[in-house]
């Protein structure tokens, strides 16, 4: 493992002492409850474990109950055939009924229960979604964890420059007293030092961005202030022919994928149930009373219970059915294109992505050499300084060079993170890790 580490009370010192500790498992935590993408995602899901129950495929009869109270007043005027007649102004009459049917389909050529597994492979299809959407939330939210840890390294870098320019300044103003400097000499290390307080305060305003985004992310307060307390840390081991193993069996678009096209092949057999009749038992209750003052009948009330079976076959629908059958065998072409498709690209990224992680992790060790000669050198000119023995120029120049190489190899651990967070987010390792250094 590549661990690059600075003293904690640097990385304290810029910040306000509100500031929220936080570890990169924490802020997993925060995000994967608070993340917003997140949320509305695993709502998503939860539509869809509900609208896969077995009572949505067809298996459950249906129930319908009516009811009706009608009354009416009419002028009768009536002629039997017997000869009398009745006339009658105003003859009210009523109507009262209610009615309950069930309708039961025992069987439909087998469409309910492709429906019912249509409807299962559909909620894994809406789980996979859900895992991919926060396993690209959760990827944006580890960045962004560590690209705050790599602006408060920054910050560290900017304020050891700052004090070292103090103590240059100081050594310039016991020396100017003396004699030993002049005041241009004084003057030069004034504004160097102005300088790097500017280059402090600049990176401050950096570092606080970083922090809102990160808030953001986590669906925290913008303005809260953080505190990242994690170290960044690289994992050396990754292997690419090992990735790309993992990429179809973990990557959660290509097994979304999957499962569309195992729904469109279920979906064209569908289609061919149709072909068979349907069968349907129904049962049926019904109340009827009716009452009028003119007619045959005063009164006449009913109750019963009906029952039976029905049979239904559509014979000929027009060439509907080949003509779904076709469009379905279409989809189901072009949902393995973009299978295909996808795995290309996502074999794409990972390579390229690999390529960048193995090249940083070099940078890394190249710049370690670096650091580590570009600080002996500052220190020594410091010392040089201190004596007489070095102009401010030189000691200037040597401070850069500690600094510059300081940033980059912190930008080269920066982004060998990223490249490994990219790889374990496309192979679909990314949710499978316990924790991410």
């Amino acid at each position: 493992m590549i661990k690059y580490r600075v003293l904690t009370f640097l990385m304290l010192f810029g910040l306000s002492l509100n500031a929220q500790d936080i570890s990169l498992n924490e802020a997993i935590s925060i995000g994967m409850e608070k993340n917003f993408s997140i949320r509305t995602a695993k709502n998503t899901e939860k539509e869809a474990v509900i609208n896969s129950n077995y009572a949505y495929a067809g298996f459950l009869p249906v129930i319908d109950v009516t009811g009706a109270r009608n009354f009416d007043v009419e002028n009768v005027e009536q002629q039997f055939r017997t000869g009398d007649t009745n006339e009658l102004d105003g003859a009210r009459s009523n109507n009262f009924n209610v009615r309950g049917d069930l309708t039961w389909t025992l069987f439909d050529g087998t469409k309910m229960f492709l429906d019912y597994k249509s409807l299962q492979i559909e909620r894994n299809q809406s789980r996979f979604e859900t895992q991919a959407v926060v396993e690209n939330t959760l990827g944006n939210i580890i960045q962004s964890y560590f690209a705050l840890v790599f602006e408060q390294y920054q910050y560290s870098v900017l304020e050891s420059a700052v004090e070292l320019s103090e103590q240059r300044l100081e050594i310039a103003e016991a020396n100017y007293e003396v004699g030993k400097f002049s005041k241009t000499e004084l003057l030069s290390a004034k504004v160097d030092l102005n300088t790097d307080k500017s280059n402090l305060l600049n990176q401050e305003e950096i570092k606080q961005q970083a922090r809102v985004a990160l808030n953001l992310l986590l669906g925290e307060d913008p303005n809260q202030e953080l505190l990242a307390t994690d170290s960044m840390e690289i994992d050396e081991s990754l292997q690419l022919n090992m990735l790309i193993d993992d990429l179809t069996v973990r990557n959660k678009q290509l097994l979304a994928l999957m499962q569309q096209e195992n729904i469109l092949q279920l979906q064209n057999k569908s289609v061919m149930t149709e072909l068979l009749p349907q069968l349907d038992f129904n049962l049926g209750y019904g109340y009827t009373n009716f009452n009028s003052q003119a007619g045959f009948l005063l009164q006449n009330q009913s109750v019963g219970v009906n029952y039976g079976l029905s049979l239904s076959w559509r014979i000929f629908d027009r060439l509907d059915r080949a003509r779904r059958n076709q469009t379905t065998q279409i989809a189901i072409d072009n949902n393995a294109i973009a299978i295909s498709e996808l795995e290309n690209q996502l074999t794409g990224d990972l390579s390229s992505a690999y390529v960048r992680y193995r090249n940083k992790l070099d940078l890394i060790e190249l710049e370690k050499d670096n650091l580590e000669v570009a600080k002996e050198n500052a220190t020594i000119a410091i010392e040089r300084y201190r004596v007489g023995r070095s102009n401010a120029i030189e000691l200037r120049e040597f401070q850069l060079n500690a600094i510059e190489a300081e940033s980059r190899l912190l930008n080269a651990i920066f982004l060998a993170k990223q490249a490994e967070i990219n790889l374990l987010a496309i192979s679909g390792n990314l949710l499978n890790k316990d924790t991410v250094n």
